[in-house]
């Protein structure tokens, strides 16, 4: 699948969960990175393989701190997703 359709798959389901506060709305300040440890990334739902890069970041939406998991390029999805918010809540 071509960069441009899995951006076009995935960035409703960033919204969509965000919007269901399934993740958070706002870009963590924390972030770790490493090699996949085989869980399932917080947008795509798919493992992380050992040969891809795992994004870690702590977040929180009602309660206590959470790590969510991302492969390199969904959590750049979810961060675009997440400055959209920002834009939209500071030009109503």
């Amino acid at each position: 699948m071509s960069l441009t359709k899995l951006e076009a798959k995935l960035r409703p389901i960033a919204r969509e969960r965000i919007a269901k506060r399934q993740l958070p709305r706002e870009a963590s300040l924390h972030m770790w990175g490493g090699h996949g440890t085989g869980v399932l990334c917080s947008l795509c739902d798919k493992p992380i393989q050992r040969d891809e890069v795992e994004y870690e970041v702590e977040g929180h939406i009602d309660g206590p701190v959470v790590a969510f998991r991302f492969h390199a390029f969904c959590h750049s999805l979810w961060q675009l997703e997440c400055a959209h918010e920002y834009l939209l809540k500071t030009h109503r």
